[in-house]
Parts: structure tokens; C-alpha cells; sequence
């Protein structure tokens, strides 16, 4: 019979290995997070980019800072958190809020690093350079938006300006490029073509609602969209995204060539042999 402190060894060395694997998914999961949801900002060791690189950044802030600028940044603005000011100051802009759940948030700060632990062992305060975790309960995300022919025509039309927005803010297509049916578009600023593709339906809806990249968040101060709106621009991008990858996708017409090749050659081998 094996010994009781044999049977705790083999728990616990269990035990660990069931942690370590853990671990190593949730890393994993947070940078393929991190490369849909920040690399367009950020990288980690290619230097800085719209935002800071991150390179050690999990040593640098504690993790409950980092899980606060990545789920509500604007949370740590209104508190004047001082490590916040100071990259708004050298950045010129805040960080949008992307619509990170917090346990995909946690993903990422995994991959970052895992983030320094708070002064004292206690949860980091806003003054300190970190912040406590919510203790309210959030409101669930909205539903996933679901592309209809009236979606798409409202967002193409306030794309280009021919719906005014609500609120008065300028039509995107004033500023930026966009691949689409119907929209001849401009550029000064970024190709939104691939959006979707690159920050998925929360990252979307964030910076529809938040704005506040340098010139937008001027543009927008006081004319933000309304829920409506964000939803038919989501719609707008979501069928973008879908119309490039399904370009770039070579597998149905590989399909269809080949499934022609196979036609072809059976129909000459039944006369062959008829």
C-alpha cells in the first residue's frame, strides 16, 4: 500500500503541473488577445508605436493597473491616476476603451507578465499608479451585432455623410480610407477597411464610442455617437471584414476549380469507355 506522504507528494506535484498548464493556455490565449486587441498601438520590444512598447511592462505596474487601463482606462483619468497623465501628456491621447471583459483582460496581463505585485501586498489605489478592482457589477456587452441590409445601408450612409450623425459629428469619410461598395473615401488618416478584422466587435464598439485618438477626440469632444450609430458602423465593418477574407480565402475557388477538374475528367473517361 503506498504511503500517505507518497500519495500528498504525487498531489501535489500534480497539483503543479495542472497550474503550470493553466498558465501557459491563459498566456497563450492573451497574445493572440493582445495581437487582435493592442499590437496595432502596441508592441512588445519593436519600440513605441500610437502607444508605449510593453516590453516589462508587467514588472513596471502592478497587475490590477494594468487590468484597469485595459478594461476602463477612463476610470484611472478621472481619478488623475499620475502614471495615466503621464502617458496621455507624452502620447497625446488616452488610451479608447476597447470593451475588454476582465477575464479576457487577464489573459492579457498574463502574456504581459503578470504585473508587479502592489506596494505592501495590498490591491494598488489610483494614486499609487494602480487601481482597485470594480466592485460594481458590469453591465453584460451587448449583444453581437447581426448584419442586415438596413444595418449596412445606415452605416454606409454615415459613413460617407449622406446620414447626418445625431450629435453633428463629421463623416468618417472626411478623413479615412475604406474598401467598400459604393464609398470612395479619403486619406488622411488610417485604412478602417480591416477594423474588424483586427480589434473584433468589443474593440470596435469601444473606439466608436470612446474617440479619443488625438484629432477624433477633438472632432467628437462634444458630439459623441449614439448607440444606434455605433451599431450601424459595427454592421458596416463587420461585412468588411468578412467581404477581404473571403478574397483571400483560396480555398473556395480551389474547391470549385477542382471539383471542375474531377467533372471534366469523369465525363471523359465514361466516353472513353462507353
Amino acid at each position: 500500500m503506498q504511503p500517505a506522504s507518497s500519495k500528498l507528494g504525487c498531489f501535489i506535484f500534480s497539483l503543479i503541473l495542472v497550474l503550470f498548464a493553466s498558465g501557459t493556455v491563459r498566456a497563450d490565449a492573451g497574445k493572440d488577445l493582445f495581437d487582435k486587441m493592442c499590437a496595432s498601438c502596441h508592441s512588445i520590444g519593436g519600440g513605441d508605436g500610437a502607444g508605449p512598447d510593453l516590453k516589462g511592462v508587467g514588472a513596471k505596474r502592478s497587475s490590477e493597473w494594468l487590468m484597469q487601463i485595459i478594461t476602463d482606462p477612463a476610470k484611472l483619468t478621472a481619478s488623475k491616476d499620475p502614471a495615466q497623465a503621464e502617458l496621455v501628456k507624452k502620447y497625446g491621447m488616452e488610451m479608447p476603451g476597447l470593451g475588454v471583459s476582465r477575464a479576457d483582460a487577464e489573459k492579457i496581463v498574463a502574456f504581459l507578465g503578470g504585473g508587479a505585485p502592489a506596494a505592501g501586498g495590498a490591491a494598488p489605489s489610483a494614486a499609487s499608479g494602480g487601481a482597485s478592482a470594480p466592485a460594481e457589477t458590469k453591465a453584460a456587452p451587448p449583444a453581437e451585432v447581426v448584419v442586415t441590409k438596413e444595418l449596412l445601408a445606415t452605416g454606409r450612409d454615415l459613413f460617407t455623410g449622406k446620414q447626418r450623425f445625431a450629435n453633428g459629428g463629421a463623416p468618417c469619410v472626411s478623413c479615412h480610407r475604406f474598401d467598400y461598395p459604393g464609398i470612395y473615401s479619403g486619406a488622411l488618416a488610417a485604412d478602417l477597411t480591416g477594423l474588424y478584422g483586427k480589434m473584433g466587435e468589443n474593440g470596435v464598439r469601444g473606439v466608436l464610442k470612446s474617440l479619443n485618438f488625438p484629432v477624433m477626440k477633438k472632432i467628437y469632444a462634444d458630439r459623441p455617437l449614439t448607440d444606434d450609430e455605433a451599431t450601424a458602423l459595427t454592421a458596416l465593418f463587420k461585412d468588411a471584414s468578412a467581404r477581404k477574407q473571403a478574397q483571400s480565402d483560396p480555398y473556395p475557388v480551389a474547391g470549385l476549380g477542382f471539383f471542375a477538374f474531377c467533372l471534366i475528367a469523369a465525363l471523359a473517361f465514361k466516353r472513353r469507355y462507353k
